[in-house]
């Protein structure tokens, strides 16, 4: 089982467990990645904010 299914279970997990250290960094850094990206540069914002929601509405 890993830590990931661990912590999902509601049992204990190895909270710095590199897969769990992945999934709690990549959102900041798409955040990160977004808000510096150039407003006219709306295709690499659309890629980063699909990327980071998986998706969005037409009207953002």
């Amino acid at each position: 089982m890993t830590e990931r299914e661990k912590m999902l279970a509601g049992e204990l997990y190895d909270y710095g467990d590199p897969e769990l250290l992945t999934q709690r960094h990549k959102p900041k850094d798409l955040t990160r990645d977004y808000n510096q990206t150039d407003s006219a540069d709306s295709d690499e914002k659309e890629r980063i904010l699909n990327e980071l929601l998986g998706g969005k509405g037409k009207n953002l």
